[in-house]
């Protein structure tokens, strides 16, 4: 899948698009298996420790400054890599930043898709919302670095619309073991995938003020208001 963003740098017309490209395929979680993927042509262990050795230095840099101040020249000279290696694998920054999202992505889909699904569509989305909110800890300053920049929001839609495309993936296998929703399957995963994402982004930019428990009590309380009371 291909999922393709614009936005614009301050006088200096629109940015180059921000693609996230996703490798490999998932099983339904109808089937409640781990991730499965495509095979993929390993790469060469020099092209992972560049790529390694980028993304730690990138990582490093964005907990000092914004996205937008960070240069290719910088980048490569924290990291030890030469320029010429740098465009041998990457178009510019922004192509870059999209390798760094989408191994983020691939990264949760990873954590969460490896281990058992609960049964009822409630737990499942509870489940999935806790070992976000793990995640974004996890790797809390590249979050705080990336919500500075000003394409914060453009990244943000673009996970939260491989998100939405998990839920309604989700609800759709819960509706046919039957499951009653109180709107369609994509009016109900765009409510969760949208509201409890601004809820996150809010609490990120919050500096996480509320107690993580307290986050997931309210954000739980809204999940179950959307299932039906039988379940």
């Amino acid at each position: 899948m291909f999922i393709v963003c614009f936005t614009e740098r301050r006088g200096q017309g629109p940015l180059p698009p921000v693609t996230i490209k996703r490798k490999g395929h998932r099983t339904s979680p109808c089937e409640n298996k781990k991730m499965e993927t495509t095979p993929i042509k390993k790469e060469d262990l020099r092209v992972q420790k560049t790529k390694k050795a980028l993304t730690e230095k990138f990582r490093q840099l964005l907990e000092e400054k914004r996205f937008e101040d960070i240069t290719v020249n910088e980048l490569c000279e924290k990291a030890g890599i030469r320029r010429a290696t740098f465009y041998k694998h990457f178009e510019d920054k922004y192509d870059f930043l999209s390798f760094v999202v989408q191994s983020l992505r691939d990264d949760f889909d990873r954590q969460v898709w490896a281990k058992k699904k609960p049964g009822s569509s409630s737990e499942y989305y509870v489940t999935y919302v806790k070992e976000l909110i793990a995640f974004v800890n996890y790797y809390d300053k590249t979050f705080k670095g990336i919500m500075k920049s000003d394409l914060s929001h453009h990244l943000v839609s673009i996970m939260m619309e491989q998100n939405y495309k998990d839920t309604i993936e989700k609800l759709e296998c819960s509706v046919k073991d039957g499951m009653v929703l109180p709107a369609s399957v994509e009016a109900t995963a765009a409510m969760l995938t949208g509201g409890v994402g601004q809820i996150l982004v809010s609490w990120i930019k919050d500096s996480k003020k509320k107690p993580v428990d307290d986050l997931l009590i309210e954000i739980e309380a809204l999940i179950r208001c959307v299932q039906s009371p039988s379940l």
